[in-house]
């Protein structure tokens, strides 16, 4: 997780540098900021897996709290660049309706773990009127959800993904505008993981998953420097794979959904 925080650390710098030599005021209350937010997040999710010698599935979601951080750009040809980092500190499924059903027995344990994703958006905006603008984007978002089981061990499941969406901000000249993204990114490739008592190792090309992402939130400026923002944003994560000769198969569907609160600074 540092070297992701560092990673997007050093982001920021260019984007700022684009801010400070040609940013416009146009649009900039919500385009030309860094901010940072704290977070509740919801994830109703669940998981299933089976081989020859049993199965498992667990479902239900949890409720986090987490962190995180975003840079906003536009230019005076009103060219945008978007990078976000967060983080939430809990697992995507909380164990508490799972089950396991190996040898006709069943029973349910207790899950910890994190989820994080790194966001990036570059598109351009079009100025349908004067107060509202419009326009397509393509974007990059790395995610990462590690689960832990009590007594068991851990696993981790990273994901790459491009694709794209479109993005809406408004200018109403007075202290309250609002900006909003629909987007789907398809999976690209994707790494799992897992340490248990009996070891530890690497699974070998897992799927990846497409993401489905809305997002909006709404900023109100109280300087002409410093803003409070609060909004909501959701992910959906699907994976699945069938392997008939060695019966082998399992799927994931996550649900992510955050609301957050922060402070910005308009650098435009």
């Amino acid at each position: 997780m540092n070297k992701i925080a560092v990673a997007v650390a050093l982001s920021l710098l260019p984007v700022y540098a684009l801010g400070a030599t040609s940013m416009t005021g146009s649009f900039g209350q919500t385009q030309n900021v860094i901010g940072v937010y704290g977070q509740v997040v919801g994830t109703p999710s669940s998981v299933s897996a089976s081989d020859p010698n049993g199965s498992a599935s667990a479902s239900g979601g949890n409720t986090v709290g987490g962190i995180g951080v975003y840079a906003n750009g536009v230019n005076s040809n009103l060219w945008f660049v978007h990078l976000g980092f967060n983080y939430a500190a809990g697992a995507a499924i909380s164990g508490g309706s799972g089950t396991v059903n190996n040898n006709n027995a069943s029973g349910s344990t207790s899950v910890n773990g994190h989820s994080l994703q790194f966001n990036a958006r570059l598109g351009k905006l079009f100025a349908v009127t004067p107060v509202v603008a419009v326009g397509p984007y393509l974007a990059y978002q790395y995610a990462d959800f590690k689960l832990g089981v009590n007594g068991f061990g851990n696993a981790t499941y990273g994901n790459n993904a491009l694709g794209g969406g479109v993005e809406l901000v408004t200018n109403t000249g007075g202290p309250f505008d609002v900006d909003a993204h629909v987007g789907y990114l398809a999976g690209v490739n994707a790494n799992a993981s897992a340490n248990t008592i009996d070891g530890s190792g690497t699974v070998s090309n897992p799927p990846s998953s497409g993401v489905l992402q809305l997002g909006a939130k709404g900023v109100y400026a109280f300087t002409p420097h410093f803003s409070a923002f609060a909004g909501v944003a959701y992910d959906r994560y699907h994976a699945s794979y069938n392997y008939p000769l060695e019966a082998v198969s399992a799927s994931a569907t996550i649900n992510e959904v955050r609301g957050m609160v922060g402070l910005a600074y308009n650098f435009g």
